[in-house]
């Protein structure tokens, strides 16, 4: 294997941490392992004996884990890569990790939607639109959406739409006006992850009205 820092190696393009138990002993090891699939363009994925760690480790991400401002950047830092944030996700989700950093996402994990327009569930619905949003920064879609490329290449701060698309439907299935709802937990995230006061005005205005 190929070592890549201190952590973590390159074993046949898979991660793979040094020693497999790195995830009990430090969960926030779980976070920085994502960062290090998103750094690293040359890595597939992780090793199944990674991925089963992890799994075995995901209930270490409680509320203690959830309130360490170390993690919380973690998490911002996944959200704010330049390459890799929809795969990030997508794996967090597929490996219950996402759920349990973001309890409110692991309410929507499975969720049916019985309507004409939405033909997945709500966790998969929400990280296919965060995928979309990405398509926007990427070149080789400018000519298939042009303005909304044009668009999204100003922003300032990509990162609020991404969370604004996390949250967007967070609320499905408890009953009342999502949308509502949605804008309580998402004002809760900012909060927690030192999000601006401007910043957090803008994701709850893209909720409620979204």
């Amino acid at each position: 294997p190929d070592s890549l820092d201190e952590e973590f190696c390159s074993r046949a393009r898979l991660l793979e941490p040094a020693h497999l138990d790195i995830f009990k002993r430090d969960p926030s090891a779980i976070l920085r392992a994502f960062i290090n699939l998103q750094k690293h363009s040359s890595l597939r994925g992780m090793t199944t004996a990674t991925w089963r760690a992890m799994w075995n480790a995901r209930t270490l991400i409680d509320a203690s884990f959830r309130r360490d401002k170390a993690n919380r950047a973690l998490f911002m830092e996944i959200l704010q890569a330049p390459r890799g944030v929809t795969h990030a996700l997508r794996w967090m989700n597929k490996w219950s990790i996402l759920g349990h950093y973001l309890p409110p996402f692991r309410r929507i994990v499975g969720r049916m939607q019985h309507d004409l327009f939405h033909a997945y569930t709500v966790d998969e619905h929400t990280l296919f639109l965060v995928g979309n949003l990405r398509r926007f920064s990427c070149e080789e879609n400018r000519e298939e959406f042009p303005l909304c490329s044009e668009v999204f290449n100003q922003l300032p701060k990509p990162v609020i739409l991404y969370i604004a698309g996390i949250y967007h439907d967070i609320a499905k299935g408890r009953g009342g006006d999502h949308s509502v709802l949605g804008v309580v937990d998402a004002k809760a995230f900012c909060e927690r992850h030192n999000l601006s006061e401007y910043d957090t005005n803008i994701v709850a205005f893209l909720i409620r009205y979204h």
